[in-house]
């Protein structure tokens, strides 16, 4: 899985009001009216929609760099473009600023690009705990079908779906019956090139729709994570990273007072900003660890405090020389925005670092977010259905797959004339064809190692297909097996839409990262309406992609590698 770009239409949109707030409450100003209030709302406006044409130069660009140099210096370049834009704003609007035109320029060039990157930073760690609680979920739901199974329990679906399967293994086996009549006469050839035409029907008319029908009704949403569930955990579920925060925003805010208000405050402010943050952070810790504040008393203590006491020091200790204004409501919303952007800045290290934390703990802060009752069902449900995945699974993949190939050898058996290649393809489809297609579970597929090998043998005449893949001991159960469906179903594209007939399957291991890569000759695919295929890509790997270069077409999965 790729890092997050730092240069999105998300981000773009999302930085919108913080751009519009940050820039009325910046120190570099004065502002005595609501009407003053209004305009620099609307210079910020201006500035941020003035950089649409480089934001669509730079997503474009982002997404094929994919590194943080390139983001970090295109943030650099859109924060010189907003700078320039509001110092024209300024003179258009007959507006006066403390600072000049060349610091506001550096001043936006170090503000911006933080508002994008901690944007991005919250959306990855939105985005980890998502997946993270999607995998954990799905292995609950698969945990719940084999204690079924265990119990000779097999989970009933439901009575369409049942009637769907019913139908379909009708036509089966009356196809298999025909079929094992032809294989005791070896001189039908005419016969032979009408059963591939009746075993293609068989795959688009109903194999395509059944499978992707269960696949559909049958799969089971994971139970939401809301915006507020994720604030809740990134500030009561753990240790407050103060120190952090303070870190990073110290630095930025020197800049800033310094250009408004010289030197000598602008030490003074940020020396006394730490000194309060750091101070109230230990004392508050210290309580914790005495065990006289819970873990969430603890936060919640430190927040209130860090937001509140800030506004008395300001009002009532700060000498007025050192003051960033005389005006209390000047001092008021300068306090504000420091103490929002100190909890935005808390949420986003915060959520960040807890992510990378033991996937036990991690599951643990949601569960205490979710209802029981809710989350309970829903695992139920997932077990439930999980059964009619698998056969989607299975029926889309492994059948289809091993039908497809048979059909291909009976077209070429009947053109020319080889009785031996049409019965070897006549045995193989009257033995997909008998399968019991209503008890197909997990459980019962093959293991990896076997399916791979399936895989390969199900093409075989029809492509040449290596693997070489790291060891199966170091993947982790879910990526094994998404990995697998993943290269069952791009093997099988591969043939049926590129008529590929050499293909190379090769897995790269690196960190939490598996990486595998089809590459294969023939017609560059085409892209057109969203199958189940695409459905499978999207829901088994944490990113996919296609690119067609030097003749041959190139599909790339990433898988998260976790137990």
């Amino acid at each position: 899985m790729k890092r997050t770009s730092w240069i999105t239409w998300r981000i773009y949109f999302t930085t919108i009001p913080i751009d519009i707030v940050v820039l009325i409450l910046a120190a570099d100003h004065k502002i005595k009216n609501w009407h003053e209030v209004l305009i620099w709302g609307l210079v910020a406006l201006i500035a941020h929609i003035a950089i649409i044409p480089l934001v669509i130069v730079g997503v474009n660009q982002s997404q094929q760099w994919r590194n943080w140099q390139f983001d970090l210096s295109f943030l650099f370049l859109l924060g010189a473009t907003r700078g320039l834009v509001i110092n024209y704003c300024v003179d258009s609007f007959n507006l006066v600023q403390t600072v000049s035109d060349g610091y506001k320029i550096f001043n936006s060039m170090v503000a911006l690009p933080q508002w994008f990157v901690g944007v991005a930073i919250f959306v990855e760690s939105r985005r980890n705990y998502e997946r993270t609680f999607r995998e954990l979920f799905a292995n609950a739901m698969r945990r719940e079908q084999e204690t079924h199974e265990r119990r000779n329990i097999l989970p009933a679906g439901s009575s369409n779906t049942d009637e769907v399967v019913a139908r379909l293994q009708f036509i089966t086996s009356n196809l298999a019956t025909d079929i094992q009549k032809l294989l005791h006469r070896p001189d039908a050839l005419k016969d032979y090139s009408i059963e591939a035409e009746r075993i293609q029907h068989l795959i688009d008319d109903d194999l395509r729709p059944v499978s992707a029908e269960l696949w559909r009704e049958n799969k089971v949403n994971t139970p939401k994570i809301s915006f507020l569930t994720l604030v809740q955990i990134a500030l009561l579920q753990s240790r407050l990273r103060v120190f952090q925060v303070v870190f990073i925003s110290v630095p930025y805010l020197f800049v800033g007072l310094n250009g408004a208000f010289g030197f000598r405050i602008a030490i003074f402010q940020c020396l006394a900003i730490t000194a309060i943050d750091l101070g109230v952070f230990f004392l508050i810790e210290a309580m914790h660890r005495l065990r006289v504040l819970s873990r969430i008393q603890t936060n919640l203590t430190i927040l209130i405090t860090l937001c509140t006491f800030p506004f008395l020091v300001q009002f009532n200790f700060i000498p007025a020389d050192l003051a960033i204004s005389s005006d209390r409501l000047t001092v008021f919303f300068g306090q504000l925005l420091l103490s929002s952007t100190f909890i935005a800045l808390l949420i986003t290290v915060n959520g960040y670092s807890i992510i990378r934390q033991q996937r036990e703990e991690v599951i643990a802060s949601l569960e205490k977010h979710i209802s029981g009752e809710r989350y309970f069902s829903s695992i139920t449900k997932g077990g439930e259905a999980q059964r009619n995945t698998d056969l989607a699974n299975y029926l889309h993949g492994e059948i289809q797959a091993g039908l497809t190939a048979s059909s291909l050898l009976l077209q070429q058996a009947a053109k020319s004339g080889d009785s031996d290649l049409a019965q070897e393809a006549l045995k193989r489809a009257s033995g997909l064809l008998n399968q019991d297609l209503t008890n197909i579970s997990y459980t019962r597929m093959a293991s990896p190692e076997v399916k791979i090998k399936k895989i390969v043998e199900a093409w075989k005449g029809i492509a040449e297909i290596s693997v070489s893949l790291p060891s199966f001991d170091q993947i982790s159960e879910g990526a094994l097996r998404s990995s697998v469906q993943l290269i069952e179903e791009a093997v099988a594209n591969s043939i049926r839409h590129a008529k590929a007939n050499d293909i190379k399957v090769s897995g790269v291991l690196k960190n939490e990262l598996l990486t595998i890569t089809i590459i294969s000759n023939g017609d560059p695919m085409t892209k057109g309406k969203a199958g189940l295929g695409t459905k499978m890509f999207n829901d088994l790997s944490a990113e996919w992609n296609y690119a067609s270069e030097s003749g041959h077409n190139r599909l790339t999965f990433t898988l998260v590698n976790q137990e």
